[in-house]
């Protein structure tokens, strides 16, 4: 078939185009493949399953259409948001999470009236203009697309994701220019759960300094058992951004606001924009609203299945990985993991490339044996198992992980 298409991933090169799903399955034409990577994380339960269809017949069955004006579908879906993150006083329905986090940014500009932003080594927040560089080893901006101005590259300021005293230091130098702090709190590059000292001296510092302080939890949001990492490490945020598995696959993005940033675009009178076609659209606020209430009615057999399969993958291959003296090591955060090629002292994503940058040739082959063994290992390098995964392909998983580390990384 001839490639019409200029998006990442639809190369000339790349044959593996994917047509359907079932439970923890998906399907080319000619294979199948265990999947460990779930719509990037935003499928929690899996593909295909009777209750999705349950939901797609009734939004048929009552002549449920899209509408591109206010309705009542996405009122309904404000308010199971509301029950779960009673710490925002509003929300803001958007396209998708790279569209909530460019809003978030035009709250946190409008408010301050100031340009600089600040984010974290390691963290992603989508395709933004604002947000599309990396951060070299000396916390210079390296932009990731053509495109991209001079002004964006000036007013994005990196600080060192869990490094208390040289973050302290970079935040003194321009705090006078910052809108807003913006981070992932937990991030897919390297999900480490011992970060709650870094994320609460952020808050803390924003909170002195009058910054806005924002949370992407576009991954952790809803995953981390049917909650966020802001009530697991107790932080409130002025800002949060949502999405992923707050819809199980369907596009969905929100941006949830604190009172005390609800008072201020009143205050000041702030006319700000939020528009967007398909923002609250009533097919996926429909489909999210019923989802949110079949996962709260099984909310404990969820959660405790996901941690619980997530956990084991990550002490098995820890010990084996050890028992075998091998190099490499597994981060988790709730269902989250990630499989780094290093056992080194990593506590970013800059440290997580410098010992893997020797290693590229190896990972490469690691990840076409496990193609080739029939496994879906995502290009970002971050697994997601989901509720359909089940115990049998977990178990060949894992298995297949120390047969294919043992081979390239002894």
């Amino acid at each position: 078939m001839k490639n019409n298409l200029l998006n990442e991933g639809y190369s000339d090169k790349n044959k593996l185009l994917f047509e359907s799903g079932y439970k923890d399955f998906i399907f080319t034409q000619k294979k199948r493949y265990i999947d460990i990577g779930f719509c990037s994380g935003a499928n929690l339960l899996g593909h295909n399953l009777s209750f999705q269809d349950k939901i797609l017949k009734n939004y048929i069955k009552k002549k449920i259409s899209n509408f591109s004006s206010p309705n009542l579908h996405a009122q309904h879906l404000s308010n199971n948001l509301k029950k779960i993150l009673n710490n925002f006083s509003k929300f803001i329905f958007c396209n998708s999470g790279s569209e909530a986090n460019l809003k978030a940014l035009r709250i946190a500009r409008a408010i301050t009236n100031k340009n600089k932003v600040v984010t974290a080594t390691g963290s992603w927040h989508g395709s933004v203009d604002q947000f599309l560089f990396k951060s070299d080893t000396k916390l210079k901006n390296v932009k990731l697309s053509d495109g991209l101005s001079e002004q964006e590259r000036k007013n994005l300021i990196y600080i060192p994701y869990d490094d208390i005293i040289l973050t302290k230091k970079i935040l003194d130098k321009n705090k006078k220019k910052i809108s807003c702090v913006f981070i992932e709190p937990v991030q897919g590059c390297l999900p480490n759960i011992k970060i709650k000292s870094y994320l609460k001296f952020l808050s803390n510092y924003c909170k002195k300094n009058n910054i806005i302080f924002v949370f992407d939890e576009m991954i952790t949001g809803i995953r981390s058992n049917m909650s966020t990492a802001q009530k697991f490490f107790n932080i409130n945020t002025d800002i949060s951004t949502f999405g992923k598995a707050f819809a199980n696959g369907m596009p969905i993005g929100f941006i949830g606001i604190s009172e005390k940033i609800e008072k201020k675009i009143k205050s000041k009178k702030l006319s700000i924009y939020f528009g967007g076609t398909f923002s609250g659209n009533s097919f996926t606020t429909y489909f999210a609203k019923n989802y949110l209430d079949f996962l709260k009615k099984n909310k404990n057999k969820v959660f405790k299945y996901l941690n619980g399969i997530s956990n084991e993958f990550e002490k098995k291959i820890n010990k084996f990985c050890i028992k075998e003296d091998l190099d490499v090591k597994v981060y988790r955060y709730f269902s989250m993991l990630r499989v780094v090629y290093s056992s080194k002292n990593i506590h970013d994503r800059i440290s997580r490339d410098f010992f893997e940058k020797e290693k590229i040739n190896k990972i490469i082959e690691f990840k076409r044996f496990l193609k080739k063994k029939g496994i879906y290992y995502p290009n970002n390098g971050i697994i997601f198992f989901s509720y359909s995964s089940s115990r049998k392909n977990i178990n060949y998983v894992m298995n297949t992980f120390k047969i294919g580390l043992k081979k390239f990384f002894s």
